[in-house]
């Protein structure tokens, strides 16, 4: 039997049926870390062989996230990274480029994120037996706009 990722067979201390443990779960404080950039796939949004210097417009929809689990509630993780990771919005972004004309080039985009490092530890304690604990972590993401280049086409 397992609760929380602990295997309850291990603890082999007694011949106690395991309905007569008593099982207290707690855990440490969380703890954030801003741990850099993510970055998504580039995506084209204009490609010619032509000289020009403009500007695109696109309409780009994007979403906070996270991955992983630490035992937190929506309310208590937004608390702690102060951003909603289950928001999510279009917006419109202008993509300023200029191409030289001599050969193809295209004008691409990609969605950056700030990236976050949750963790606390999870104490698993069968009173009568042993202590475990359990490491938990997760990744928050954060939209933070979006980055653009202009690239030779092949």
């Amino acid at each position: 039997m397992t609760i929380q990722g602990f295997n309850i067979n291990a603890l082999t201390a007694s011949a106690v049926p395991l309905d007569h443990y008593h099982i207290v779960i707690t855990y440490t404080k969380p703890h954030k870390k801003y741990i850099g950039h993510k970055y998504s796939n580039w995506n084209t949004i204009y490609s010619a062989k032509k000289k020009t210097k403009s500007t695109f417009s696109k309409s780009v929809t994007w979403a906070n996230s996270l991955t992983g689990n630490v035992s937190l509630s929506k309310g208590k993780l937004t608390a702690l990274l102060g951003f909603n990771v289950t928001r999510s919005d279009t917006v419109t972004i202008n993509v300023p480029f200029s191409f030289n004309g001599k050969y193809r080039q295209k004008v691409q985009y990609r969605k950056r994120y700030r990236k976050y490092k949750i963790t606390r530890i999870e104490y698993l304690k069968i009173v009568g037996s042993s202590t475990q604990k359990k490491h938990l972590k997760a990744f928050a993401y954060k939209y933070d706009g979006v980055v653009s280049r202009v690239v030779r086409d092949k």
